[in-house]
C-alpha cells in the first residue's frame, strides 16, 4: 500500500499532455490523488509531487523551507519534461508554488491552477509575529483555540484523518480525545515564517505571470480568506486567459470537500480550453472570463 506521503505517477506514458500536482504545506501527495486519478482516466500523465520536508514528521517540515520545497517542484517538472503540454495545479501553498512555476517557465508551462491559494497571510497580528516568533518558539497548534463542537470544524478535521486513514472515526463527546487531537497536530514555526517569505515573494511576481490561469476558491475558506482569491486575479493583469470559479459550501482542502466533483470538472474544462487539440470531441467546452467577486468575505 502506498504511503500517503510518497509521490504517486498516474496516467499514460504516452499522453500528450501532463499535470504537475503540487500538495500544500503540512499536507501530502494523498491529498491531491482523487484528482490525479480523474485526469489520469482521462489520458493524461499525472505526477503528484512530495515537497521536501513533507514526510509526515513535523520534525523533518521544520528543517525545511522555501528553496527546497521550490527545488521539489523543479525535480517534478523535470520528470515530466518530454510531454508536449505541461499543466501545473497547486493546493494552497501548492498553489503559490505553481505560479511561480508559471512565472519562472512561461514557455515550458501551458496553464496554472490555483486552488485555495494565499496572496498574504500578514491579516492578523498574530500571523504579522510569526517571522519574529521562529526565533523564539518551535511549535505553532493550530487546533489549539478551535471549537470541536462546531460541526463545521468536525467535519474538516474527519476530512484531513480519512486522508490519513479512510477508515479514521473520532468521538468528539470525548474530551480525551478532543485534547489528544489538539496537541498531536502541530505546525513548526520557523517553516510557516518560510511559507509566509515564499508567499510575499509571490505577490511581488505575480504581475510578471502571462501563462493562462484559473483560480478556484471557496466563500467558506476558513484558512485563506477568500478575498485572497480576488486579490490574486487582480495582481496576475497579465495573465491571459483567467477566470475566478467560486464554491459555496467547501472548506480550505478543496480537492476532498464537498465540491470536489465541481472542482475536477472545472480544471479538465479549463485544461481541454487551453489545449484543445488534446481533448476528445465531447470534452471541448468554452470558458467564461468571470469577473472577481466584489465582496467575496461577505457570503
Amino acid at each position: 500500500m502506498q504511503s500517503q506521503n510518497a509521490a504517486f505517477l498516474l496516467g499514460p506514458e504516452d499522453a500528450s499532455r501532463a499535470c504537475l500536482l503540487i500538495h500544500g504545506f503540512s499536507g501530502s501527495p494523498a491529498e491531491m490523488l482523487g484528482l490525479g486519478e480523474v485526469l489520469a482516466a482521462q489520458g493524461m500523465r499525472v505526477y503528484g509531487v512530495a515537497l521536501a520536508g513533507h514526510s509526515g514528521n513535523p520534525d523533518e517540515l521544520i528543517a525545511s523551507g522555501r528553496k527546497q520545497w521550490l527545488a521539489s517542484v523543479e525535480e517534478g517538472l523535470t520528470k515530466l519534461a518530454h510531454y508536449p503540454r505541461l499543466f501545473v495545479i497547486g493546493l494552497s501553498m501548492g498553489g503559490v508554488l505553481a505560479l511561480l512555476a508559471g512565472i519562472k517557465h512561461p514557455d515550458r508551462i501551458a496553464g496554472v491552477v490555483a486552488l485555495s491559494t494565499p496572496t498574504s497571510f500578514y491579516d492578523s497580528w498574530p500571523a504579522r509575529a510569526v517571522p519574529l516568533l521562529r526565533y523564539v518558539m518551535k511549535w505553532y497548534y493550530p487546533l489549539e483555540r478551535m471549537d470541536f463542537s462546531n460541526p463545521r470544524v468536525q467535519a474538516e478535521i474527519l476530512q484531513q484523518a480519512h486522508l490519513r486513514d479512510p477508515h479514521a472515526s473520532i468521538d468528539f463527546s470525548d474530551p480525551q480525545a478532543v485534547a489528544s487531537i489538539k496537541k498531536m497536530v502541530k505546525l513548526p514555526i520557523p517553516a510557516l515564517a518560510e511559507l509566509f517569505l515564499l508567499t510575499d515573494h509571490s505577490r511581488r511576481q505575480l504581475k510578471k505571470l502571462t501563462t493562462p490561469l484559473l483560480i478556484i476558491q471557496s466563500h467558506k475558506d476558513q484558512t485563506v480568506k477568500p478575498s485572497n482569491a480576488n486579490d490574486l486575479y487582480r495582481r496576475t493583469s497579465a495573465a491571459e486567459p483567467k477566470r475566478i470559479y467560486w464554491l459555496q459550501t467547501s472548506d480550505h482542502l478543496i480537492v476532498a470537500g464537498p465540491e470536489r466533483e465541481e472542482v475536477f470538472t472545472q480544471i479538465s474544462d479549463f485544461i481541454d480550453v487551453i489545449d484543445p487539440a488534446g481533448a476528445k470531441p465531447e470534452q471541448s467546452q468554452s470558458v467564461q472570463t468571470v469577473e472577481p467577486d466584489e465582496n467575496p468575505d461577505d457570503h
